[in-house]
């Protein structure tokens, strides 16, 4: 009787997710996790507002964030998850800045404003991926302050392309 009670919320889950999907409901897309509840405006300040992440590479200095210095974090602690192929649920390669300037959803927003929220709000980097049922090997690190800098201030001033995307 417990086996097939587990069943039936099993069969019950899976629908529900799977209309709720079917909706194109953004909020339901990411398969490791909840997602962070958006607000109408990810920023309402807008893109580039704000003194940036706070100290750290560029930060509250109002210096414009090299696209490479924001790669290089994104690449050392994202791209795990967010490269090809996807990993551990990840909804969206982040390899290249084309890929952070891409629609998210119903393209109301652009994937770079999507991970500025989750990154800001902790959810980024997904370090529940290291407790059971997941405990993926190597953990998942979290960002330093450094990186979590640098990366929030290119993602304030519109993950924009300064000093070229050719990155070594």
């Amino acid at each position: 009787m417990v086996a097939l009670a587990d069943s039936i919320v099993f069969v019950f889950v899976v629908a529900a997710t799977t209309t709720a999907c079917a909706s194109e409901d953004p909020e339901i897309e990411r398969r490791g996790g909840p997602v962070p509840v958006a607000s109408a405006d990810p920023d309402p300040a807008g893109p580039g507002a704000g003194g940036g992440a706070g100290g750290g590479a560029g930060g509250d200095s109002g210096l414009p964030i090299p696209f490479c210095d924001a790669l290089a974090v994104v690449e050392a602690k994202c791209q795990r998850c967010h490269g090809e192929p996807l990993q551990n649920g990840a909804p969206a390669p982040l390899l290249t800045l084309e890929d952070f300037h891409r629609p998210f959803g119903t393209g109301q927003f652009q994937w770079w404003e999507r991970a500025k929220r989750a990154v800001e709000r902790g959810f980024m980097p997904y370090l529940a991926l290291n407790e059971a049922p997941f405990s993926v090997m190597p953990p998942v690190e979290p960002l330093t302050a450094d990186e979590k800098d640098t990366l929030l201030a290119w993602l304030e001033q519109g993950a924009l392309p300064e000093g070229g995307t050719d990155c070594p």
